[in-house]
């Protein structure tokens, strides 16, 4: 059994935990979930979503585990979903989402000699993963094949 911690809209604790996968947040409880924007020259390594987990694009990432930190959940999801293991300081924090009773910690990694690594997928959750641009993430979420906290991350951090 995965435990959460409730923050308030403003990302400050609550002092309280729920199981993942609780329902029914109230209107001032929020969860963090935590994405990592993997960049090298140019463009950003998307995965392709394995079935169970929607069968859609978007970047790494996971809910914040009770006791974590954001960042210290980031290297953790990176190191479980490609087999990169990062340490913290490589991390930069582009900012937050809040999106229903989320909020989103996002981080950018930027590696201009990432394009040639064979990652090693965790394949319960991470089918393929490719090299896209901006553009191109725009093209696939016009058909609807990304996810949408992926398309606000893109909008509202990586393109302005």
């Amino acid at each position: 059994m995965e435990f959460l911690d409730l923050y308030d809209k403003t990302g400050k604790s609550l002092n309280k935990k729920i199981v993942r996968g609780t329902l029914n947040l109230a209107k001032n409880e929020f969860i963090k979930l935590v994405t990592v924007w993997i960049k090298c020259q140019g463009k950003y390594l998307i995965q392709k979503t394995s079935k169970q987990k929607g069968d859609e694009y978007a970047v790494s990432g996971g809910h914040v585990q009770a006791g974590k930190t954001s960042l210290e959940q980031a290297c953790l999801e990176l190191q479980e979903e490609l087999n990169l293991n990062l340490i913290t300081n490589q991390l930069k924090l582009l900012g937050n989402i809040l999106w229903q009773n989320l909020i989103f910690d996002v981080y950018l990694y930027e590696d201009d000699n990432l394009m040639q690594t064979n990652f090693d997928l965790q394949l319960s959750e991470v089918a393929d993963v490719v090299w896209l641009s901006v553009d191109e993430i725009k093209v696939l979420a016009t058909f609807g094949k990304v996810r949408k906290s992926t398309v606000l991350q893109l909008e509202q951090l990586i393109c302005r």
